[in-house]
Order: structure tokens, then C-alpha cells, then sequence
């Protein structure tokens, strides 16, 4: 069974979408805000759990430990900060995310889950052609048929995690750098720094199908529009992932690329 990823309406104002990164404002003509990775996935948490306080050390263990970063507590201040700015939620009298001292965060407006498109419910929904009765007798008599045991479905928040997984690696410290001993410097492409963080399995190996990657990513891109840098993350054994991290105004630029080690053709891949 297939689904179509969940989308999220909040305070009946906006449409969000994980998979896509997106909010549609339904009161402005369905503008849609682009997103940042960070923000995104904050958000899908919050929403996963309308009304509960979400922790600081939830927050980033979801949105950065589980991607295999580290990084201090003024990133997610910034993240929650640029969140507010997009769904234009004040501070002071918040609507959507309000913050609890020395806890961590809360989604105080209305949640709906929109219901996700099922194929088996398609399946469910054609309609049938009436059997002639004998015919259906003489099936019935052939060979008994065990009922279809139904299966069991898989609840939402399942669903929701695999749509998470399936977004882009969250690229850290788009707001903020991190501390110099977070990262180790691999090298350098026109200026565009490849690193990896310190406790990273060694990528040696990958060095010239990374600088060749990076290289033809910003050959693609405007000298406005280029990373302010590059992290390599993966299992260096079979695959590597590049995050392209841009500045905040560029943010909606930020991408993940995944090479492989057979990989021939990163022409068409590192665009």
C-alpha cells in the first residue's frame, strides 16, 4: 500500500508540507513560504505533537543529532526565531509557537492531519460488477476461500517519520557557526570550503569525486547563489552525502546530493 506524504493544516491559515518544505497561506491568495530544513523539521515535530511542550533537547536530538550533528543551543533559538518570522507569529502573543521558559516549545494552534491517499482505498472504492448467481455458487463449491485478514494500518506518526527521513539532511548552522573544533576542513573549491565533522570515518578515498561534485554544483549557480560550504556526511564504505549549506537569504537553495562508488555519471547529478 501506497501513500502520498501527510500535510499538515494549522490555525485553519496554513497548509504545511514536510515533504516539500512549504507553507501555503490560505488567507493570502495560497502564497506558498518556502521553508528551511531546520525550520521544517522543527515544525513537523511541533505539529506531530499539538498542545505537548516539545524539549530543547527533543528539538535537537530530531532535528540535528539524529543526522549526525552537534551543535549549541543559540542554532535552534535562531531556527525557532526565523520559523516565527514565516508564519508571522509574534512573540509577545503568539498563535502558533509559543515558548515555555526553561522547558522548551508548543504548538498552540488548531492541528488537523490531512487523511493521505491510499491506493488500497482507490482499489476499495471502484465499482464492482454484479456476479451471476450461479457462477458464484459454483466458485463458492469449487474451493473454499479463507477470508482476507485485514492488514493492519500503520499509524500516522510512521508515516510522518518516513516522510522526515526522506527530506533533505538537515544542513546545521545556517544561522550560526559552530564552534572550529566541530569540523575538520577537507579542502577547497573557488572558495567554497568542503568539510566534515571531526568525528567523521576518514573520506580520503573520496576526495576527487567530492571536489569534482562540488565543482560542477557551482558552475551550475549564480556567484550570488553559491554554498557558503559544503559538509560531507555518509557510510564512507558504499555512499556519501554532500550538504550544499547557503546563506540565510539563499536558504531554500540548500540541497543534499548523494554519491555512490560506482557512480559514472555526476554530470547529471551535481547540478
Amino acid at each position: 500500500m501506497s501513500n502520498i506524504g501527510t500535510k499538515f493544516i494549522l490555525g485553519q491559515k496554513y497548509i504545511f508540507d514536510p515533504n516539500s518544505n512549504s507553507l501555503v497561506d490560505q488567507t493570502n491568495n495560497d502564497e506558498v513560504v518556502r521553508l528551511g530544513s531546520n525550520e521544517s523539521r522543527i515544525l513537523l515535530l511541533l505539529s506531530e505533537r499539538p498542545n505537548e511542550v516539545v524539549t530543547r533537547n527533543e528539538l535537537h536530538e530530531f532535528v540535528w543529532r539524529d543526522q549526525g550533528f552537534e551543535v549549541d543551543d543559540s542554532s535552534l533559538t535562531q531556527a525557532i526565531s526565523t520559523l516565527r518570522k514565516m508564519l508571522k507569529d509574534p512573540t509577545k502573543s503568539p498563535q502558533f509557537v509559543k515558548t515555555v521558559p526553561k522547558r522548551g516549545y508548543q504548538l498552540i494552534s488548531s492541528v488537523e492531519r490531512s487523511a493521505p491517499v491510499s491506493s488500497s482505498d482507490a482499489i476499495s472504492e471502484a465499482p464492482v460488477a454484479d456476479l451471476p448467481t450461479e457462477s458464484a455458487e459454483t466458485t463458492m463449491s469449487a474451493a473454499p476461500i479463507e477470508p482476507l485478514k485485514p492488514k493492519e494500518k500503520t499509524p500516522p506518526i510512521v508515516w510522518a517519520m518516513v516522510v522526515a527521513a526522506l527530506l533533505l539532511p538537515i544542513l546545521v548552522l545556517m544561522f550560526t557557526n559552530p564552534a572550529q573544533s566541530s569540523f575538520r576542513e577537507l579542502g577547497v573549491v573557488e572558495n567554497v570550503k568542503i568539510v566534515t565533522p571531526e568525528n567523521h570515518p576518514d573520506v580520503s578515498s573520496w576526495q576527487p569525486k567530492i571536489e569534482q561534485c562540488v565543482a560542477m554544483y557551482i558552475q551550475s549557480h549564480n556567484d550570488d547563489k553559491l554554498p557558503l560550504e559544503v559538509i560531507v556526511t555518509g557510510d564512507q564504505s558504499d555512499q556519501i552525502a554532500l550538504n550544499f549549506v547557503h546563506t540565510v537569504e539563499f536558504s531554500n537553495e540548500n540541497s543534499t546530493m548523494r554519491i555512490f562508488t560506482e557512480q559514472s555519471d555526476l554530470d547529471k547529478v551535481c547540478q
